[in-house]
């Protein structure tokens, strides 16, 4: 299977430049941004529209092909952005890092693939390893960032405790074995064979058709709801029953309850550290966000967007 990597992707938080940055003149014909001192032609703006965004074999025109090309150009800005402010704070890329990279992406391909591939681009291998290098280096950029960890204390983690309590309802678990067999009167024959002391066990693995046989038919937790209605009929059972023989869309059923659950609230001292975490990795995300934000509303970004759209 080939590796989505050689795309040189990058998640990235949008900030629309349209609707925030100026839309100005005085671009060489050829550039579609300026991020700062650095230009993007539109040569290259297209040949990574294409590479990343666009399918092969599939047409996209009008405004759809228009909206593409903003959303995209704003991650390119947003990338370009990351990158200057990691060479800014001394952030860098090592050759080691470099290499490991690109021979993580090039195991997957043989010489001649991966030379094909990069062709296939429109690029050299030197303009490849230029685009990945910066790749890295935004991503690097973006992990050195992670620092952001909003603080919670005890107070906030109750109060949303009470305000999700339904979130913290653990409902009603059971843990089933079955034997299904297509046919019925061997069903029925199977059940008498566990009523005289046979082992559910050894039955699932010999006779049922279904995968979980393999582990002597144990289909693991589940709650209602997330099975057939057939199934239902288990959350009555007592644990170590076997059920009557069960007739569904997919067979005939025979289980046994191994395990029973009942619907509990999690208490908050069970909760509390589930919710600390989670609400600091939230309050994190948005002083991330703000930062970056504040990185993009101090850089000088020009969009020409008359050649953008053309």
């Amino acid at each position: 299977m080939r590796r989505t990597g050689f795309l040189l992707r990058i998640p990235v938080i949008l900030f629309f430049v349209w609707g925030c940055g100026p839309w100005e003149g005085g671009l060489p014909e050829n550039v579609v941004a300026r991020i700062n001192q650095e230009q993007v032609a539109l040569e290259d703006f297209d040949r990574e529209f294409r590479e990343q965004i666009l399918e092969p074999g599939k047409e996209v025109t009008g405004k759809s092909l228009g909206d593409l090309k903003k959303a995209y150009l704003d991650q390119m800005v947003e990338r370009k952005i990351l990158v200057q402010e990691a060479r800014r704070t001394g952030i860098t890329v090592s050759p080691e890092e470099l290499n490991q990279a690109i021979a993580e992406i090039r195991k997957d391909y043989s010489e001649r693939e991966f030379g094909e591939r990069i062709g296939s681009k429109g690029m050299t291998l030197e303009g490849w390893k230029v685009r990945l290098e910066e790749k890295l280096l935004a991503e690097k950029m973006m992990r050195n960032a992670s620092h952001f960890r909003g603080k919670i204390d005890d107070k906030e983690a109750l109060l949303y405790y009470e305000a999700h309590r339904a979130s913290f309802q653990l409902p009603q678990g059971v843990r089933v074995r079955q034997i299904v067999v297509a046919d019925g009167e061997e069903a029925i024959q199977l059940l008498k064979r566990l009523k005289k002391g046979e082992r559910f066990e050894k039955l699932a693995s010999e006779k049922s058709l279904g995968p979980e046989k393999v582990n002597g038919g144990d289909l693991g937790y589940f709650s209602p709801g997330e099975r057939p209605p057939e199934f239902d009929t288990v959350f009555a059972m007592d644990v170590g029953a076997i059920s009557e023989v069960i007739k569904s869309p997919y067979g005939y059923h025979i289980f046994k309850l191994e395990e029973k659950t009942e619907s509990r609230q999690v208490p908050f001292e069970e909760a509390q550290a589930g919710i600390l975490l989670e609400l600091g990795r939230m309050k994190g995300d948005v002083e991330y966000r703000e930062w970056l934000r504040g990185l993009r509303e101090k850089s000088k970004v020009v969009i020409n967007k008359k050649l953008l759209y053309s």
